[in-house]
């Protein structure tokens, strides 16, 4: 009789512990990632005999009460709630997130509140770091798994390719031009297209191609970086300031060669014609190069004048101011300041470069056409005097088309400037991006998702976190979108049934007031059985 005690008892105990394990899943009910805990409740024995009456069994057994045996967690989805923060992920499917703490132990948690501190890691609330794989700059992963770092700032990258992608085309119905290509006469070039490109510390400067139409599928292209002109090296050895396409009849670049063979640096001086400010060079017999003048004297005067490449003459030494104007064609250069002054015996002196449209060497790889590189040292330059390295510039004109179709230019070129970070993305795959201010989109890293064969080693260690419970059990490690995609701007909530734990509740409550009613009858009955003595 007194066995009913402890079996009442050991019921007791069992629901009382079932009560726990709700309280935790009722608290728990706004836990982000939290998975909710279901008891498992096993029998004890007491007694137990086991005979044969005429050949038969005959079972004796004597139950001693439940206890509670184990737990087991409900890894079931939780349902999404939406926080429009991009680093706070959750995981839709399977598998868990790693963070790793100071000491490089390693946790495991389905709760994804993360965010970026001032070094740049992506944390949890814990300033435990989310785990991943760096990726390098073509987006290929670069090292073992470790800490996901997203950089603040993106230093400059000096442009080194441009290249004209579809639906680039010239206008095979534009008319040919024979005029000597002037930069500062627009009658002298079809069309003429702007880049913007960056030296090595970041500074933008402007690309141009003028391109000409000087005959059936035939194109010459001029080039200017800023106020400097963009030169070639033949493979003679000799410099040429622009290369001419040739088209086949279906409008698809076939060839180039080199045109204009450079004269070098030339100096020369130019008179003025009566009292003007108009001056002239009667020796001069070719066309001379935009952006290659440089007058150093004027009349008794030193100056720092150059062209800009567009046909005006500016005061370097004067904030820039347009002094005058040349042609490039004939090489006449007025000087404002010149005309009316009362002399019309005033020289100036003059470094320029000349071109000899009759020299021309096959291009080769029209793919790969590499300009000479252009220092940015000169101080003879508006804006090519940042102290960066040298730019050289590769181009790549095969996608160009020919066609009776307007003119259209597409350019791509692979440099940028200083970027500082405005935003950081996460996609399905757990791809971590970084938005920059200079326009660039840069991959950092993937994500790792850690999954278990059997989850239910998985022990609970508080603040979202799961360790296995056995330090030397590997998990299964793969990437972001494989077993499980990655919402950003999501968080997964707890995935307690607040309903069913109130059943539950009400189970266990009822079942302990049972169990508790089997002991006040054990002693009801222990007292009468006593009171047989009176």
């Amino acid at each position: 009789m007194i066995q009913s005690f402890y079996t009442g008892n050991a019921g007791l105990d069992a629901n009382k512990e079932w009560l726990s394990i709700i309280s935790d899943n009722i608290a728990n009910v706004n836990t982000i990632g939290f998975k909710a805990e279901r008891a498992n409740f096993e029998d004890l024995i007491a007694r137990s005999m086991f005979t044969y009456a005429n050949g038969s069994p005959k079972n004796y057994e004597i139950g001693g009460g439940a206890f509670l045996g184990s737990t087991t967690k409900d890894f079931s989805q939780g349902s999404f709630m939406n926080t429009n923060s991009p680093t706070d992920l959750a995981l839709d499917g399977e598998g868990f997130f790693m963070v790793e703490d100071n000491t490089g132990m390693r946790y495991y948690t389905r709760a994804g509140q993360f965010r970026l501190d001032a070094n740049g890691d992506l944390i949890n609330l814990n300033g435990m770091k989310l785990q991943g794989w760096m990726l390098d700059e073509n987006g290929n992963i670069s090292g073992p798994i470790g800490k996901i770092t997203i950089k603040n700032a993106i230093n400059p990258h000096v442009t080194s390719k441009v290249a004209f992608k579809e639906p680039t085309n010239l206008d095979v119905s534009s008319p040919f031009i024979t005029d000597k290509f002037d930069a500062g006469d627009s009658q002298t070039f079809s069309y003429i297209n702007n880049i913007q490109v960056y030296d090595s510390i970041g500074t933008a400067h402007n690309l141009e191609y003028f391109f000409i139409h000087t005959g059936t599928n035939k194109w010459r292209v001029f080039g200017l970086l800023d106020d400097e002109p963009i030169q070639y090296t033949g493979s003679d050895g000799k410099t040429y300031d622009s290369f001419e396409i040739s088209f086949n009849s279906n409008g698809d670049v076939t060839s180039i060669k080199f045109v204009g063979e450079d004269s070098d640096v030339q100096t020369g001086t130019w008179g003025e014609n009566a009292d003007l400010g108009e001056f002239t060079n009667p020796s001069l017999t070719q066309p001379i190069l935009p952006g290659s003048i440089k007058i150093s004297q004027f009349g008794t005067n030193s100056v720092r004048w150059i062209d800009d490449g567009h046909g005006n003459i500016i005061d370097l030494d004067d904030n820039n101011k347009i002094v005058g104007s040349i042609s490039y064609d004939d090489g006449k250069i007025l000087v404002n300041i010149a005309a009316g002054d009362g002399n019309s015996g005033t020289n100036l002196t003059v470094d320029y470069r000349t071109y000899d449209d009759t020299k021309s060497v096959f291009g080769g790889d029209y793919t790969k056409i590499v300009a000479n590189a252009i220092p940015m040292n000169n101080q003879d330059s508006q804006t090519l005097n940042t102290g960066a390295n040298p730019l050289q510039i590769t181009l790549d004109i095969s996608q160009i088309k020919q066609l009776d179709s307007d003119f259209i230019f597409y350019a791509e070129q692979n440099g940028y400037a200083k970027g500082d970070l405005l935003s950081v993305a996460v996609s399905e795959d757990g791809i971590v991006r970084g938005v920059y201010s200079n326009g660039q989109v840069r991959d950092w890293a993937q994500i790792a998702i850690a999954t278990f064969k059997d989850k239910e080693i998985l022990v609970r260690k508080g603040t979202n976190l799961y360790l296995p419970n056995q330090q030397t059990f590997t998990p299964i490690i793969v990437p972001g979108g494989v077993i499980s995609k990655i919402r950003s701007g999501f968080l997964e909530l707890s995935n307690v049934d607040i309903s069913r734990e109130f059943i539950n509740l009400i189970t266990a409550q009822r079942a302990y007031q049972a169990n508790a009613r089997t002991i006040t009858t054990s002693d009801q009955v222990l007292q009468e059985t006593m009171n047989i003595k009176r």
